[in-house]
Parts: C-alpha cells; structure tokens; sequence
C-alpha cells in the first residue's frame, strides 16, 4: 500500500512507516487530552489498528490523512474521558453508599419477606373476607364506600374486616402479627 504521507520530501509506503512517522506525535497529542501518557498510547495504538484494518478506504492526501489521524485520536480521547466520567461516577456513588447500602438492601430483603407471609396469609383468607381486608386496608376504601361498592350493609363491611384480623393473627406468627399493625395503617 502506498501511502501519500511526506517524511522529510519521501512518501510513506507502508502503514508502518505511516506508524513510525506518526506514533510518537499522536501519543503527545493524546497525552496532551488525557493526562495519562499510558492510555494515550493505548489510544493511538488503537487508532494505528483501524488504520491498518481500514487502510484501502483512507484519505489518499497527505493533509486529509493527517487529519484522519489527528481527529480520530482526538474523538477517541474525548470517549475515553465520557467512559472515565461514568466509572468515576458510579465509583463514587458505590464508595459513598456501600455501608448504608449493604443494610438498606438487607432491610428490603427482610420487608420482601414480611410482606410475602403476610399477602400470603390474606391470600389464605375466605374470599369475601379477603377482598373486603384488601379493599380497606390495601387499597385505602373507608368502610362506606366498601359497603357501597359490594352492595353490602356497613356491619358486615366492619364485621369482615375484623373476622380477617382475627385470622390473620392466628395464620401469622407473633412477629409478623407486630409487623402486620404498620402495615394496616399504611405505616410499613
């Protein structure tokens, strides 16, 4: 492949010389971005591989292929410094929450749980008394608009809600009972 790139008056022939004459420019180009002289090469190394993958479609003028190189380090760098951007980020975010995120997470396994046992339990209930439970301490209904909504009296409303109790205290443990208080005043 012959290149069109002076070197001193000559043509560069091959992409290694293109590599040879343009390597050690590129990589203080990228240092100059990056600050970081390692990654700069590893850039420019980069770039010198779609070079040599892509050498049949590049620019066959000296300026334009220079400028090829010159952009296509610059756009690399610009895209290694956005990558940097979100670890750094999400680093920072993972160091400053581990702790308390370690005993959040604990604590959502541990709700996940409670909460399990006790649907589970109203699952369990009988059908009446189960959507009549959910009705008003799930979805919030005052004993009225349950009773206006099944087409039933308010007793029986009050009445099935406090069956639904009753079984759910025999169905669940002490503990998740104490838990189960939070949760029907929409406090867990």
């Amino acid at each position: 492949m012959m290149i069109p790139f002076s070197q001193k008056g000559k043509y560069v022939t091959t992409t290694e010389q293109l590599f040879n004459t343009y390597y050690v420019r590129l990589c203080d180009f990228a240092s100059r971005i990056l600050d970081d002289d390692e990654a700069a090469q590893d850039i420019v190394q980069d770039v010198f591989v779609t070079v040599w993958e892509q050498q049949d479609d590049l620019p066959k003028e000296d300026l334009a292929l220079r400028s090829f190189l010159y952009s296509s380090v610059k756009f690399a760098c610009y895209n290694k410094l956005r990558h940097l951007k979100v670890v750094n980020k999400f680093e920072e975010r993972f160091l400053r929450a581990e702790e308390p995120k370690n005993q959040e997470i604990m604590e959502q396994i541990i709700h996940a749980e409670v909460m399990y046992h006790i649907y589970k339990a109203i699952e369990e209930l009988p059908k009446g008394c189960a959507l009549i439970f959910k009705k008003g301490y799930l979805e919030g209904l005052k004993n009225a608009e349950i009773a206006q909504e099944l087409n039933l009296s308010i007793n029986t409303v009050k009445s099935q809600k406090q069956r639904a109790l009753s079984l759910l205290k025999e169905k669940l443990s002490p503990q998740l009972v104490s838990l189960l208080i939070p949760f029907i005043f929409h406090k867990f």
